[in-house]
């Protein structure tokens, strides 16, 4: 669980990080200070080296010492304080001469270098570093070598304290690295934890709440902006559809009562044949009712599931027009409404034909539904800017402006009161405007209380 845990994936990936980089600094530092170290020694043995030969003469092929005095300095005779030691080797290595501090010691020699040579070794259990020069006659034949060493110890001693400095310093700063970016982590991601904490909270019976924003605006700001961006729409969700299962409910309530309340009328005493027939065929008008409100539902549940997919073609509108009209005339010559509708030539849109009568036959039933007798409707289909627009236009009774875009929510009616000898369940234009986004149509409302309302179809270029 640990291991899964943010914070110390946090934690565990800016120590390894860190940790490799530190670790190249100081060895980076390490290797500076001991080469340092060392190009300071090499210099003192280059300068040393340089005496002995100046003072070194060559008579066939015989090596003569012209100045013993530089022999007898002070730190070719000591061991215990800056010593330097020195010897002169032939070809093969044979010792020739050597200072005085060598005791009964002698230098390392090594006969598989030809050139100038720097390289550790020990003398007596002891470190030194130590040069090997070669003495050339002048036709360049190797007569001897000139070995000068001088003592590793201090160099090592603080090559090593140094070493041991750099050592505990990294794994001091890597254990103050990983509780800081504990500690820092943790108070980066208590924003998420306070997400995580209200989130577990919420329910469907208090969808209300929402995560605090944190003070910052960064990166968990927005995501703690979108969660509650996240929450207001299911909240809006989840009252739709309880709003939804509610109206839904009445609405098939109604008819069923009224059904129920037929019948047992019926049956509480013998009636004519005309009173049976009557109350049969207001039962079967009821259970037509019923049947489209299931029907209307059913389209709906389909397009809320998203398997309700429109067939796209090049269709004429003024033939949908003129075969909704027609499936319309009965209730349009029961009001005497008059249709001002004038084809002049064929206009092709792209849309499914079928659900674009489903929206034709919404909108114009609805048009008939609200506006009183010998009124009248106007079709007009409209070229604008290379856009089609069929335009539906009652002279009704309109609707409240504070209201015109809550026509598009199931079940919704506008003032009940004024509308109660007028059938319908709210559900129409609620499927014209789901099946006009399947197929990208905008539908757009101007009403005017007791004026009436224009709906337009836009249909994309």
């Amino acid at each position: 669980m640990m291991q899964h845990n943010l914070k110390n994936r946090i934690s565990f990936s800016y120590l390894v990080s860190t940790g490799i980089l530190f670790g190249l600094v100081f060895i980076i530092v390490y290797f500076s200070v001991r080469e340092t170290v060392y190009r300071h020694m090499d210099g003192d043995l280059d300068a040393e080296s340089n005496e002995i030969e100046k003072n070194l003469v060559v008579i066939n092929d015989k090596f003569v010492i012209a100045n013993t005095f530089e022999w007898n300095e002070r730190e070719h005779g000591q061991i215990e304080v800056n010593p330097v030691f020195v010897q002169i080797v032939n070809a093969s290595g044979t010792l020739i001469k050597k200072t005085g501090n060598l005791l009964n010691g002698k230098l390392s020699f090594d006969a598989n270098h030809k050139n100038q040579i720097y390289f550790n070794t020990s003398l007596s259990g002891a470190q030194v570093r130590q040069l090997q020069l070669p003495i050339k006659n002048p036709v360049g034949t190797i007569l001897g070598y000139i070995i000068v060493a001088m003592p590793l110890d201090e160099s090592a001693d603080v090559l090593t304290n140094l070493f041991i400095i750099l050592e505990s310093t990294y794994w001091l700063v890597l254990f103050v690295l990983y509780y800081a970016t504990r500690f820092i982590a943790e108070k980066s991601i208590s924003p998420i934890n306070k997400v995580i904490f209200t989130a577990e909270r919420i329910t469907k019976e208090n969808l209300i709440e929402r995560v605090e924003l944190p003070a910052h605006k960064d990166e968990i700001y927005k995501l703690t902006s979108t969660i509650n961006e996240l929450l207001d729409r299911l909240e809006d969700a989840v009252l739709r559809e309880k709003q939804f299962t509610s109206d839904a409910s009445h609405e098939l309530r109604t008819p069923l009562s009224i059904i129920k309340g037929t019948l047992e009328v019926l049956i509480r005493k013998p009636r004519s044949i005309e009173q049976y027939e009557e109350k049969i065929n207001y039962c079967i008008h009821e259970v037509d009712r019923m049947s489209s409100i299931v029907d209307q539902l059913l389209m709906l549940a389909r397009y809320e599931s998203g398997k309700l997919t429109p067939v796209i073609n090049k269709i004429n509108l003024n033939e949908a027009v003129e075969s909704v009209l027609t499936r319309l005339s009965f209730f349009l010559d029961e009001k005497e409404i008059n249709v001002n509708y004038k084809m002049t030539e064929n206009v092709f849109v792209a849309a499914d034909y079928s659900m674009l009568e489903v929206i034709l036959e919404n909108i114009i039933s609805n048009s008939i539904k609200y506006s009183s007798e010998k009124k009248q409707i106007d079709i007009n289909i409209i070229n604008d800017k290379n856009r089609i627009v069929c335009e539906i236009k009652d002279y009704g009774i309109g609707i409240p402006r504070n209201q015109v875009e809550k026509i598009f929510d199931r079940f919704y009616r506008v003032d009940e009161s004024r509308n109660s000898q007028i059938t319908g369940n709210g559900l129409g234009l609620a499927i014209v405007k789901r099946l006009a986004d399947l197929q990208s149509l905008t539908i757009t409302i101007y009403s005017e209380l007791s004026e009436g309302t224009s709906i337009r179809i836009i249909f994309p270029s």
